[in-house]
């Protein structure tokens, strides 16, 4: 393959995502579609802005796009890439930079906060508590945001942008406040969003890693459609509470309603699960098993999830969607 397309893959973490992108039929047929997706694939990337950077540009350099399509354009985002990073020094008097350092429990999501004159300083802080309490894996529920705020008027303090790092302190996305993102501004930052198609079958058990920004949690697979749409792959969680709760899978929506969120698409670390199940995912097992025996129930047990959703709005800790004892009984599981 060419080699932007292999340094691209690089950034699928998933060996099992990897080798089917590589033979998916045209995928990355069509040059300038393929610029777009591979752009795309480095932008959301969890992985350091400095990395990216080479890559995009490899980009660049090997393809070419038509006339006025500009869609995930390299070039564009390279340089939004880079301008990240100077955003860091490019700093009028009396800026403050505010770091948040996230973590995740059961109980639901945490920070600490502390505020500085210089960014790098709040770098160092990073690196002096990992030396005080040990350097964290890059994957865990830590992670640290940074917002950079500039004197407006009348003295108040305006938020003018945000970088988000992992545990150790890498930049891996960053984006402007409303009202400051400059003309023409491209570079993506949030949503967790990627379309890319995937191996799966309905039935299968996978994993589906966000880390840091949300825990590591398994998904079932219950439909993929024509694996091409961003909502066709349809999956399962269970929610904190116990209950089923239906999701697109390209989408992250599994994490919607949650106390997490997460910058970090799905797809990225997505493998089938062959491992044992937390007890509360359980009924993931059973469902799968059944829709693998009789595929018809599928769309049945679709539909009954669909139309047995529950939430109690009064209640902080209830999440929507199906309880499994109903399912269980309505289907004979």
């Amino acid at each position: 393959m060419k080699d932007y397309i292999e340094e691209t893959l690089k950034f699928i973490e998933s060996e099992e995502m990897r080798d089917y992108l590589r033979t998916y039929p045209d995928f990355f047929n069509a040059d300038y579609r393929t610029r777009s997706r591979c752009a795309e694939l480095v932008s959301y990337a969890p992985a350091p802005i400095e990395e990216k950077i080479p890559v995009l540009e490899l980009i660049a350099r090997q393809t070419t796009t038509k006339p006025d399509w500009d869609f995930n354009d390299p070039v564009k985002l390279a340089r939004g890439s880079r301008i990240a990073l100077d955003e860091r020094y490019n700093n009028p008097p009396g800026t403050i930079f505010w770091l948040r350092d996230w973590f995740y429990s059961e109980e639901g999501c945490y920070f600490g906060d502390a505020f500085f004159t210089e960014f790098d300083a709040a770098i160092r802080y990073i690196r002096e508590q990992q030396n005080e309490y040990g350097k964290p894996d890059d994957r865990n529920f830590l992670n640290h945001s940074i917002d950079k705020y500039i004197p407006g008027e009348n003295g108040i303090l305006e938020e003018y942008c945000q970088w988000d790092l992992n545990s150790s302190g890498d930049i891996w996305y960053f984006d402007y406040a409303l009202g400051f993102k400059p003309k023409d501004w491209k570079l993506y930052s949030y949503l967790g969003d990627l379309n890319l198609p995937v191996p799966f079958q309905p039935g299968d058990i996978i994993l589906a890693d966000c880390r840091p920004f949300a825990k590591e949690r398994r998904v079932l697979i219950v439909d993929i459609g024509d694996n091409a749409d961003c909502c066709s792959v349809q999956c399962l969680s269970v929610t904190p509470n116990g209950k089923l709760k239906q999701a697109a899978f390209k989408h992250n929506t599994y994490l919607w309603g949650l106390k997490e969120n997460s910058h970090v698409s799905g797809l990225y670390r997505a493998e089938r699960w062959y491992g044992e199940l937390p007890e509360e995912e359980y009924p993931l097992a059973v469902i799968g098993a059944a829709i693998k025996d009789s595929p018809e129930l599928r769309k049945e047990m679709e539909q009954y999830i669909d139309e047995n959703e529950e939430y109690d709005k009064n209640d902080v800790n209830d999440y929507p969607g199906t309880k499994w004892e109903g399912l269980k009984v309505a289907f004979s599981l």
